[in-house]
């Protein structure tokens, strides 16, 4: 899940449910899924119930961090002035809603865990979207810093 989830969440969810939901989503192994999953079975009856709505709840989150990351690529981009940047801020603003796709993929996948079907390919699916759509945040907010630093001194240099 994003960051903004993890901060969001945690009023509803607690520090600790966050983390183990994050946990969830790497998981990669069905053992390890299944643990996490007994753990908040064997918590309570509410546990279980929490990380399925957490999840529901990231739908949300994804339309934000996915329009307000595009929005932020296309301007930025276009304010360093050059032209390098101005096609790759177009082609970032794809790729991070690639990265939302990925996140509802993701999300499904862990649904379906959740909801009684706990196999090795809804846990392969979770971990490897997870992972993608992690690797194209981190990678759009490094351009996003290129092109702020870009914009600086450009500024400063007038």
């Amino acid at each position: 899940m994003n960051t903004a989830f993890i901060i969001c969440s945690r009023y509803y969810l607690g520090s600790a449910l966050t983390s183990e939901i994050v946990q969830f989503e790497i998981a990669k192994k069905v053992p390890v899924a299944e643990s996490i999953m007994q753990d908040w079975t064997s918590r309570d009856d509410t546990t279980l119930n929490k990380a399925i709505n957490g999840i529901y709840f990231d739908y949300l989150f994804i339309i934000l961090y996915s329009t307000g990351l595009s929005i932020a690529c296309i301007y930025l981009s276009q304010l360093t002035g050059h032209q390098i940047l101005k096609r790759a801020g177009r082609f970032f603003q794809f790729l991070i809603i690639g990265a939302g796709i990925c996140d509802i993929i993701e999300n499904i996948a862990m649904l379906n865990s959740l909801q009684g079907h706990l196999n090795g390919w809804n846990v392969l699916v979770a971990y490897d979207m997870a992972v993608t759509k992690f690797s194209v945040i981190i990678l759009t907010l490094i351009f996003l810093m290129i092109c702020l630093i870009f914009f600086l001194l450009r500024k400063i240099a007038k």
